[in-house]
């Protein structure tokens, strides 16, 4: 069979456009006045288009075998008629006529072809008119027979002919199907059973299905100018359900997408348009099959609606609600009467079982038909115990329980039908006392309420009455809660507060409406409460301001006054806030009229009994004071302090009075006296700026800038110019010295500071705090100026009575200008620093270096006279003696020839210093390996030092000079291979000269060296001799005879292995050494 193989591939050519109408109605709101489509009827006119001879090959015995009709059967037959018919003898006639017979056989044949594919269709058509709709032969027995008759007349399944068969005839039975329903009714039931039923007898494939539904879309499309309106609108969307369900079947998925997209292309329909008109058709659909339902409820309808839904595409969901609503409208047509039978019940539970209802669903759909008609019976009853009769209770109890029975209703349905009418009640009572309040008043607003609360009290009766009665049948009946009405919290706290008020005026019979009011209007704890401050707090603040008023100057008369408050407060029950909150409000307005002045003693002792008389304490009314007499006391403190700024021992005293007076704390009191100080400071600082711009500016400079902010210089004789010396001088005197007049104003700040007492100290051992400084006022680099040079004058002053008071004040003056302890260390430093240096300066340049009468005096004078640590002047020879040590070193390394004793004394004079060469005088790499290696070369050639010493003098050398172990061997190694080669070729040109004596020395060396490199382990010399082997021969064994080569001048030779090894040269054999 085929399969699509060509799902991917684009439809060719292009069709013309349906007409496109956006208010074209759906489906399910066309009529039905069309007939159904009568599927046999469609066959039988189907069949009227079969020819002749295929009516008549259907019409022959079935035991007469086909393939006689057909090419091969028709032509021997017709030749050999031809020969017999001939008349003329001869051979040559008689052969044309069979000739000529035989291609009449031929011709015939074809016919016979054509015939019986013909009868196929026909018989096929016979078969689908007898059988469509039958329900007596299933699918698969019409299949078989529809098989049997192709077999007949040859068009069987797999035969040649058999694809083309069901492409033109089968394929066009289905097609003719399809249009044919297409002009049907736009919701029938019976179109897609009937396609299905054709579909899987002629047992067609995917294709040809998918071409029939394509060429059905380019019919309805050439229909669009003779089919309009609501007939056109019926057809497409037909055409798009049954597309969808027939290639719902489809396999793959891409071959159902395929299909169906291209009935949608030819359609110019979108897909998300496709899928809400192919839901409504089967939505439509259902609800025809529905409607058996409302006609019968009986087990046929049910197997009907079982597979209904999943038939017409319907999602599961959609078809339990269109149930339910079929549900519903059968138990509403059982309701008309006002009553539901017994047969109705039993009507009920079948349909609930033939819908496939649930319990739940059920109940639900039946109680909303059933609730409203019971709602009528329960307004009727609300508006009866509006007002009170006798046998009130039980007559809305019997007709309610009867009702509720006659319906059918659950006792809970029956419940909240209830509760939702007399709630319902209660709201327009409830609406009326809101609108009594805006508008009627106060009084009207109680009268409506108190008629609630009636009714809502008959009503709870009455339901407690109907649940007893539900009780005596079915065991105790549980207790129902009151009803409740959910109201606007803010409307419901006004009505609440009227029923409080009204209580709390003195009806004793309306004392408890509110607490009732506040459950039934479902109040919240906090609603209440705030309702009751609402109401009960200016009662309260009322209460407060009259007691007071009575005892006014008379503050002994509050006590007695504050039981009877207590007991009127008490009916209030305000929670301890509100009360609070009260007094405070109380006594605020009794403290405004005294506030801006001092109070007098009187008036002090009248707040104090009010406060007592309200229950404040001093912390609740703390804030209070500080506002109202805050601004009066930081003035006295001014004027406390006076012109000089430094309060008298009386001024303090009056001014602690003022404190009690004002009921301050001390706290308080010292943050209102700290910003008295503040501002005092931010005064006198602008005099101390302009005393530092006086000695630190020039002249010109000074007089710039105060041109700039518009004020003359003059002649003042402190603006000399001199001011780029920043205060700092050898000897300075009083008169006249730099920055005398800056030591006058931070000394006069600092006097202002102690003599106020702004500092403190809790504690002796620690250091004191002081809470007021300048601020942001100047920036910290002038401050740490300003101290240093007040720091440095008070040292070096010579006049003893300021330079004692200088140093009194000098700690007061770094914290006042917000410097800590460490900062003002750092800054007395700093300045000495620059004297220190000045001086080593003026030593460096007299002698080129510091003798040690200088270096005593910048070690030992200077941390005493200046009072800083002794580390401080030593980093500062340091640091003089680095340089003249890196002078040092850059010497020696330029000199032409550098000696051992000179890099000794190069390193005794850096370990003098504490310093070492690598890392305080800042040596690079190169410049280190060079100093080591004239170290060593030396040591290497020490004729008087043992391998093992000389190895600890390189050591020695190597951690001196910050080299690495592998650093060093490099060195080393490098230095013995220059050394050797060079006294090697010294020792060559002596001998070529003549002089053996010098030859022989250079040899000496080598040797030194060669034992040294045999003797030490892991050192590995490459030698590149550029001397002779024999010449290098000659020279070991002139060395090996000489003198120098005995030990110690004796008999003995010594031993020339090592040297024998470094020269590479034979071993020299004992006669020679002999």
């Amino acid at each position: 069979r085929r399969k699509h193989s060509t799902v991917a591939s684009a439809l060719p050519g292009t069709v013309s456009t349906l007409p496109a109408s956006p208010s074209l109605p759906t489906v399910a709101s066309l009529p039905m006045a069309v007939p159904s489509v009568d599927a046999a009827a469609v066959f039988g006119g189907l069949q009227q288009r079969t020819g002749a001879l295929g009516r008549y090959l259907t019409k022959l015995p079935q035991a007469l075998p086909m393939a006689l009709f057909s090419t091969y059967g028709a032509v021997p037959p017709f030749g050999a008629l031809a020969v017999v018919l001939c008349p003329n003898p001869t051979q040559l006639a008689r052969g044309l006529a069979c000739f000529l017979g035989c291609l009449l056989g031929t011709v015939a044949g074809a016919s016979f072809d054509r015939g019986k594919k013909e009868a196929a269709r026909f018989a096929v058509l016979s078969l689908l008119k007898e059988h469509v709709q039958g329900e007596a032969m299933t699918v698969q027995e019409l299949r078989n027979l529809i098989s049997d008759a192709r077999s007949r007349f040859g068009v069987a399944s797999g035969r040649l002919a058999a694809e083309a068969f069901e492409d033109n005839a089968l394929g066009s039975i289905y097609e003719d199907l399809l249009s044919a329903e297409l002009e049907g009714p736009a919701n029938d039931a019976t179109d897609l059973p009937a396609l299905q039923r054709v579909k899987a007898a002629l047992d067609l494939d995917g294709t040809v299905v998918g071409e029939a539904h394509k060429n059905a879309a380019q019919k309805l499309v050439a229909k669009g100018e003779r089919l309009e309106g609501e007939a056109m609108t019926r057809a497409v969307d037909k055409l798009l359900f049954l597309s969808e369900r027939i290639f719902a079947d489809d396999e793959p998925e891409e071959a159902r997408l395929y299909e169906m997209s291209r009935v949608r292309q030819l359609l110019r329909v979108t897909d998300r348009e496709a899928k809400q008109r192919i839901s409504s058709v089967s939505r439509a659909l259902y609800q025809q099959s529905l409607s058996s339902v409302v006609d019968k409820v009986d087990m046929r309808a049910g197997d009907a609606l079982a597979g209904a839904s999943a038939a017409f595409g319907l999602p599961s969901d959609e078809a339990a609600v269109m149930n339910t609503e079929r549900y519903r409208q059968i138990a509403a047509d059982l309701l008309k009467g006002g009553h539901l039978t017994a047969e109705g019940t039993a009507t009920l539970k079948r349909t609930q079982g033939v819908l496939q209802l649930g319990d739940h669903a059920a109940t639900a759909a039946f109680e909303s038909v059933a609730a409203p008609i019971f709602r009528k019976d329960v307004d009727q009853v609300a508006d009866g115990l509006r007002e009170e009769a006798p046998n009130q209770t039980e007559t809305s109890v019997t007709k309610l329980s009867t009702r509720c029975t006659e319906l059918g209703l659950s006792e809970d349905a029956r419940n909240a039908v209830i509760t939702e009418g007399f709630t319902a009640t209660l709201r327009s009572y409830y609406d009326q006392a809101c609108k009594d309040a805006r508008i009627n008043g106060e009084e009207a607003s109680l009268t409506t309420l108190d008629k609630m609360l009636a009714f809502a009290s008959r009503a709870d009766t009455v339901f407690a009455a109907l649940a007893a009665k539900g009780g005596d049948h079915l065991g105790e009946a549980a207790p129902t809660p009151p009803i409740t009405l959910a109201a606007d919290s803010i409307a419901a706290r006004r009505l609440y507060g009227l029923c409080l008020a009204r209580g709390l005026d003195g009806d004793s019979m309306a004392a408890a409406l509110p607490e009732k009011l506040a459950g039934l209007l479902e109040l919240s704890q906090a609603d209440e409460e705030t309702a009751r401050i609402e109401v009960c707090q200016p009662r309260l603040r009322k209460l407060y301001m009259d007691s007071i008023e009575k005892s006014e100057g008379q503050p002994a008369a509050l006590p007695l006054a504050k039981l009877a408050l207590d007991a009127e407060k008490s009916k209030y029950q305000l929670p301890q806030e509100a009360v609070e909150e009260t007094a405070l409000e109380v006594y605020k307005a009794r403290l405004e009229p005294l506030g801006g002045r001092v109070i007098k003693a009187p008036e002090k002792s009248m707040l104090d009994a009010t406060r007592k008389f309200m229950g404040l304490n001093e912390d609740k009314v703390r804030m209070l004071h500080l506002k109202s007499f805050g601004p009066i006391y930081e003035s006295s403190a001014h004027e406390a302090m006076g012109t000089n700024g430094i309060m008298s021992p009386e001024a303090k005293e009056a001014l602690a009075q003022l404190r009690e007076r004002f009921g301050f704390k001390e706290e308080d009191a010292r943050k209102i006296f700290y910003n008295a100080v503040q501002k005092r400071l931010d005064q006198s600082i602008e005099k101390v700026g302009e005393a530092w711009e006086e000695a630190t500016y020039t002249k010109e400079a000074l007089a710039q800038l105060w041109k700039q902010r518009g004020k003359d210089v003059g002649d003042d004789p402190l603006a000399d110019g001199t001011g780029g010396e920043l205060g700092i001088k050898d000897t300075p005197v009083l008169e006249g010295v730099r920055g005398s007049e800056l030591m006058k104003e931070l000394t006069d700040m600092a006097d202002f500071y102690v003599g106020n007492d702004v500092l403190v100290q809790d504690m002796k051992d620690m250091p004191p705090e002081y809470p007021v400084t300048t601020g942001k006022g100047l920036e910290d680099k002038v401050k740490e100026e300003m101290y240093g040079i007040y720091a440095w004058n008070t040292v070096t002053c010579q006049d003893t009575v300021n330079r004692d008071k200088w140093e009194r004040c000098k700690p007061h003056v770094g914290a006042i200008l917000g410097l800590s302890s460490e900062k003002m260390m750092k800054v007395l430093i700093r300045m000495v620093s620059r004297w220190a240096n000045m001086f080593i300066k003026q030593k460096m340049g007299e002698n080129g270096k510091l003798s040690d009468e200088d270096i005593s005096t910048l070690t030992n004078w200077v941390p005493t006279f200046f009072g800083i640590d002794k580390d401080v002047t030593v980093k500062m020879v340091q640091d003089a003696n680095k340089g003249m040590l890196v002078s040092k070193v850059l010497r020696l390394l330029n000199m032409p020839k550098l000696s051992s004793k000179d890099v000794q004394q190069l390193r005794d004079d850096v370990d003098s210093w504490d310093l070492t060469l690598e890392k305080d005088l800042e040596l690079t790499r190169p410049q280190l390996r060079s100093l080591f290696c004239v170290e060593v070369g030396a040591t290497l050639e020490e004729p008087d030092l043992t391998t093992a010493q000389k190895q600890d003098a390189i050591e020695v050398s190597r951690e001196a000079f910050g080299l690495g172990q592998k650093e060093a061997a490099d060195e080393v190694a490098q230095l013995l291979v220059s050394r050797c080669r060079g006294c090697l070729v010294n020792a060559v040109g002596d001998l070529m000269q003549g002089n053996e004596t010098r030859a022989l020395k250079e040899m000496q060396i080598v040797g030194f060296l060669a034992s040294f490199v045999d003797a030490s382990d892991g050192l590995e010399v490459q030698m590149d001799w550029d001397v002779a082997q024999s010449m290098r021969q000659r020279l070991l064994k002139l060395y090996a005879t000489s003198p120098m080569g005995r030990e110690d001048g004796g008999a003995k030779h010594v031993d020339t292995g090592a040297l024998e090894r470094i020269l590479d040269v034979d071993p020299l054999p004992e006669t020679a050494e002999a």
